[in-house]
C-alpha cells in the first residue's frame, strides 16, 4: 500500500506560444513548477526560461517524460 502525501497541486496545460498572461499569472502565484516535458529537447521548459522573469525561471524544475508512449497516470 502506498503512503499518501498531503499536498496541494494545480494543473495547467499550456497550449501555445506566446504564452499567454494567464500563464504568466499562474507561474507567480506558485513557488515551484514541475515542467513535463514529452519531447526529447524539451522546448518547453526552454521557451518559458526565454519569457519569463528571471525571479520566476528559479521555480522552474524541467522532467523529462520520452519514451514513446503517452504518459499514464501512474507515471
Amino acid at each position: 500500500m502506498k503512503k499518501g502525501y498531503d499536498f496541494d497541486v494545480d494543473y495547467l496545460r499550456v497550449r501555445a506560444y506566446p504564452f499567454t498572461d494567464e500563464v504568466r499569472s499562474s507561474f507567480a502565484s506558485h513557488d515551484r513548477i514541475y515542467v513535463v516535458e514529452q519531447d526529447r529537447d524539451a522546448q518547453l521548459a526552454s521557451l518559458l526560461k526565454l519569457d519569463l522573469p528571471p525571479n520566476q525561471v528559479t521555480k522552474l524544475r524541467s522532467i523529462l517524460h520520452f519514451n514513446g508512449l503517452p504518459m499514464d497516470a501512474e507515471s
